[in-house]
């Protein structure tokens, strides 16, 4: 899975549009194997019969009920395999009691999750997810990508998600591409550019990150003037293999995993750590880089 992330406005969804087939390119090619996307201008029907999109504009047909709107999806398979996945999706999505339910009786909320039901209801050989599970709550989301994954994994398939949510990316996705105005700044495997960002706004966009200077840390002969650390790598103790980090704590707080601490170096720069205790303002400590 590729999840590309950007801030509003970067051009993520613009790019699932293209890929889909929804908008005109004005240069370049969509292939799906030796066949050509083709956008708007040149078909009446958009996308591939191997790529579905799951976006945030759902759509369900508003006359059938809950089980129809998923076998409207499986024509071509027998009832009984209809009945095996549809009862797969309806349980996944807690919609089991709604399955006889028409979809124009329903709430916006449970509209979206048959919307989603429809959509996997076939894993195709391209997936594209745009923010697909946006007004979720956090449990429903996590078993979503769960079975997706499990999905794509079983049916060899490539998934593109569109997301402005950080934890996503880092959770589920093998690799992550960062869009900026339009382009893709950097991409890679996840850990490489979560750990390793090319500069401190890329670095921002995936959680918080640590401008270490070299004057600030003890023994920095192989640091450069300025390295990216993650508040993770940052340990409260100094042991042989770290670099030592003379800091003083100015705040610590917990944030529900763990305790975030705002510590100061010796030059009077910021410092975010993280903490499985809570430590007493104004204390001074020598912090370890793991680098």
């Amino acid at each position: 899975m590729l999840a590309l992330l950007g801030k509003s406005g970067s051009g993520k969804t613009t790019l699932i549009k293209c890929i889909y087939g929804l908008e005109d390119l004005i240069e370049g090619e969509v292939l799906i194997g030796k066949d050509k996307v083709l956008g708007p201008s040149y078909t009446l029907m958009p996308g591939h019969k191997d790529m579905s999109l799951v976006s945030q504009d759902f759509y369900v047909l508003d006359n059938h009920t809950v089980e129809e709107n998923i076998w409207d999806k499986l024509i071509g398979y027998t009832n009984e395999a209809k009945a095996r996945r549809s009862n797969q999706l309806l349980k996944l999505l807690e919609l089991v009691s709604l399955r006889n339910s028409k979809a124009r009786n329903l709430s916006s909320g449970q509209k979206q999750r048959v919307a989603i039901a429809r959509a996997l209801a076939i894993i195709p050989g391209v997936l594209l997810l745009d923010e697909p599970f946006s007004n979720l709550d956090k449990i429903l989301t996590d078993k979503l990508f769960s079975f997706v994954i499990k999905e794509v994994k079983r049916n060899h398939t490539s998934v593109i998600l569109i997301t402005h949510v950080a934890e996503e990316a880092l959770k589920y996705a093998d690799r992550i591409g960062i869009l900026d105005a339009g382009k893709i700044t950097q991409i890679g495997e996840t850990w490489e550019v979560y750990y390793q960002p090319k500069n401190t706004k890329l670095a921002g966009l995936l959680g918080d990150c640590n401008v270490i200077r070299k004057e600030d840390v003890e023994k920095s002969q192989k640091l450069k003037a300025k390295t990216l650390v993650r508040p993770d790598k940052i340990k409260l103790t100094h042991s042989k293999n770290s670099l030592g980090l003379p800091v003083t704590i100015n705040h610590c707080s917990y944030n529900g995993k763990c305790f975030e601490i705002l510590a100061e170096t010796k030059t009077g720069h910021s410092v975010i750590m993280y903490s499985n205790k809570e430590l007493e303002a104004g204390k001074s400590v020598v912090a370890g880089l793991e680098i």
